[in-house]
C-alpha cells in the first residue's frame, strides 16, 4: 500500500475506516429493500401513462434510485470527513506526507466509487425486476458520467459544509434535511407532470438529482437527447461550483477541537 500513489492511500484508509458490515447494509440495504417494496405496491396503483415512456413504474423507479446513489457516496464523504475533523484526524493526516488537495482528492474520489458500488448493487438486485433493456456503450457512458458529475456536485458540497460547521449536530441535521429533500423533491420517486402544483413543479426543477435521474432513466430507455445534454451541463456546472466552494473551505479550514 505504501508503494501507491498519495491519493489512492487516502481512498483505501477511507473505505477501510468506514466499510463495516453495518454501515454497507444500512446505506446500501435501504434502496434495495424500497425498490421491492415500493416497485410491489405502487406498480398496479401508478398509470403507464404517468411514467411517460418507462411503461410501468418498476422502470420508472430502477433509474432513479440508481441515480440517487451519488446521495449515497456524498453522504458517506461528508462523514468521513467530518469525523476525522471531530477525532483531529485531519490534523494528523496533514502532519503526514499528504497534502491538502490530496485529501480533498481522495475525498471525492471516495464519494465516486462508492457511489458506483451502490450503482452497481443496485443493477444486480433490481435490473431483473425491472426488466429494462441493456445499455448500449454510449448509453452505459452516460450513467457513469452523470453518476460521476453528480457525485462530484453533492461530494463537494457536503465537504464544503462540514469545513464551515463545528458542531456535529448541526451537521448532521444539515445533512439529514438535505439527503431527504435531494431525494424526496425530485423525480426519483414519482414524475413532474402538469397535475403536480407549481411551486412543487420548481423545487423539483431547481434539483439537480431531478436532472440526474431523468438522465439516467432516458439512457435506460433509449431516449437521450438534447435536453439530456442539457442536463449534464447544467451538473457539470454545479459540480464545477460546489468543488470550487470546497476547495475554498479547505483553505480556510480551522483546525482544533470541534462539538
Amino acid at each position: 500500500m505504501t508503494r501507491l500513489p498519495p491519493v489512492l492511500r487516502l481512498v483505501v484508509r477511507n473505505f477501510r475506516s468506514s466499510l463495516d458490515p453495518i454501515t454497507l447494509l444500512v446505506m446500501f440495504g435501504q434502496p434495495a429493500f424500497l425498490i421491492v417494496i415500493l416497485g410491489t405496491m405502487f406498480n398496479h396503483l401508478v398509470p403507464p401513462s404517468a411514467v411517460g415512456a418507462s411503461g410501468n413504474y418498476v422502470s420508472y423507479l430502477v433509474p432513479g434510485m440508481i441515480a440517487s446513489q451519488m446521495i449515497t457516496g456524498a453522504v458517506l464523504a461528508g462523514r468521513i470527513f467530518w469525523l476525522d475533523r471531530r477525532w483531529s484526524m485531519v490534523e494528523q493526516i496533514f502532519c503526514g506526507p499528504f497534502l491538502r488537495a490530496e485529501y480533498l482528492a481522495a475525498l471525492l474520489l471516495t464519494t465516486l466509487l462508492f457511489a458506483l458500488v451502490g450503482v452497481g448493487l443496485m443493477a444486480l438486485v433490481a435490473l431483473p425486476l425491472a426488466g429494462l433493456h441493456a445499455l448500449t456503450p454510449f448509453e452505459l457512458a452516460v450513467v457513469l458520467g452523470t453518476i460521476a458529475l453528480g457525485a462530484t456536485c453533492f461530494g463537494g458540497l457536503l465537504v464544503a459544509i462540514g469545513s464551515r460547521i463545528r458542531s456535529a449536530n448541526l451537521y448532521f441535521t444539515i445533512q439529514s434535511l438535505l439527503q431527504y429533500f435531494l431525494i424526496f423533491i425530485s423525480s426519483v420517486y414519482y414524475p413532474i407532470t402538469g397535475a403536480t402544483p407549481a411551486v412543487l413543479r420548481a423545487v423539483m426543477w431547481g434539483n439537480p438529482l431531478t436532472y440526474a435521474a431523468d438522465t439516467v432513466r432516458d439512457a435506460f430507455n433509449h431516449h437521450f437527447g438534447p435536453g439530456d445534454l442539457t442536463a449534464g451541463a447544467i451538473l457539470g456546472a454545479l459540480a464545477v461550483l460546489t468543488f470550487l466552494a470546497a476547495v475554498a473551505g479547505f483553505r480556510r479550514l480551522d483546525f482544533g477541537p470541534t462539538q
